[in-house]
């Protein structure tokens, strides 16, 4: 790459659009890209890097604070900006990428920081890199021209994410309250409706008196968001609609484990690992990011069809929920997942008849598509065509 690079984001956070940042700027430096970096402010003041911990070692800590920090002399060709509300405009250089995403396929103006959206297509080289063909659209929608529009999937670091050993499987396994005979099922992220957890929950009530044995782990990221897997558990078992006994939501209860607090990236791999299966109903997703680390884990995964997540899936490591496509009156769209479809594949998974994974094969696919290094060789590439 010979043009010289700016790019402007968070870090230190465990935000996922900082994650994302992270993660390509470690990926780059292996890369020997030259690049600088400038921290613009994060979404909420509120955030620090104590209370939301990135969850990187301190090796990784170490070679992201070596980075070179934009001096406001630095002559620069390019800039990609990684943040949020999204700026369009100004940036310190002719060209300007904006990383986004568009989780229900649209964009409004609460989106876009100023009067972005007025400028979206005036004549200057803006363009837009986004993770998934089905939150491009969101941008076609709003008015973005298509060779704007780029898409750049995210990836995973297969240094962090990648199978247990046998024992440190089983230790994982206890620190979740889990035997030889319990199947895990999990799921992680903000507890947000569009992250389906509802119809999880109503598959696990289902599935839970057939099958005792089945545990549900949901990570959540109430530190960040303010919104806590425990609310929603609470809430769904005390929703009219929920025809159950209070014998049955204690024992419900009793097989759930929620895990709260921050985590070191190592052990969040180690809870991948200690899972049976990984499962993400969504609604909607710009990219859905940690299915594919869990599956890079050794875990397979169950998610939703026809979304973001149709980029990525393979037939080694994932099974897809049935889904057909809903829009709001505001102009949203969303999936609906089909429970019937759900309640199959876990079904499948816990009395093992579809015991579909295989490692190898999803290890060497994710390696090769989907490694951090593999997806920013694509970033560079979008950045020297331009």
């Amino acid at each position: 790459m010979s043009k010289k690079l700016l790019i402007e984001g968070w870090r230190g956070i465990n935000h996922s659009y900082a994650m994302v940042n992270q993660y390509q700027m470690l990926a780059l430096v292996k890369l020997g890209i030259d690049f600088r970096h400038h921290d613009l402010p994060f979404f909420n003041p509120n955030w620090n890097q104590d209370q939301n911990f990135c969850g990187f070692d301190e090796s990784a800590i170490a070679r992201l604070n070596e980075v070179k920090t934009y001096t406001g002399h630095d002559q620069i060709d390019t800039t990609y900006r990684i943040s949020f509300p999204y700026r369009l405009h100004p940036s310190k250089s002719d060209h300007l990428f904006v990383f986004g995403t568009s989780e229900y396929q649209s964009i409004t103006n609460d989106m876009i920081f100023d009067d972005g959206l007025k400028i979206k297509n005036a004549d200057r080289p803006l363009k837009i890199i986004t993770p998934s063909n089905w939150s491009k659209v969101g941008f076609l929608n709003a008015g973005f021209k298509n060779e704007q529009v780029n898409v750049v999937p995210h990836g995973v670091d297969v240094s962090i994410f990648k199978p247990l050993s046998a024992d440190l499987r089983e230790m994982y396994r206890k620190v979740i309250g889990a035997n030889k005979d319990s199947f895990v099922i999990l799921s992680v992220g903000g507890m947000y409706p569009n992250k389906g957890i509802d119809l999880l929950l109503e598959a696990y009530v289902i599935l839970k008196e057939k099958y005792p044995q089945i545990r549900l782990v949901l990570k959540d990221l109430s530190n960040l968001y303010g919104i806590g897997a425990k609310n929603l558990v609470d809430h769904f078992c005390n929703k009219k609609s929920v025809n159950i006994s209070a014998e049955k939501i204690t024992d419900m209860i009793s097989g759930i484990y929620i895990i709260a607090k921050n985590l070191l990236l190592s052990d969040l791999n180690g809870i991948y690992g200690a899972a049976d299966c990984y499962v993400s109903p969504y609604k909607a997703e710009g990219f859905n990011l940690t299915p594919l680390e869990a599956a890079a884990a050794g875990t397979p995964i169950i998610v939703t069809k026809g979304g973001s997540t149709d980029d990525y899936v393979h037939q080694s490591f994932a099974l897809q929920i049935e889904s057909q496509i809903k829009k709001t009156k505001d102009g949203y769209t969303f999936l609906e997942p089909s429970l019937d479809s759900l309640l199959a594949s876990l079904q499948n998974q816990i009395e093992a008849k579809n015991n579909f994974i295989n490692r190898q094969l999803a290890l060497e696919y994710i390696s090769n598509g989907f490694s951090w290094e593999a997806v920013c060789k694509k970033l560079i590439d979008k950045i020297d065509n331009a």
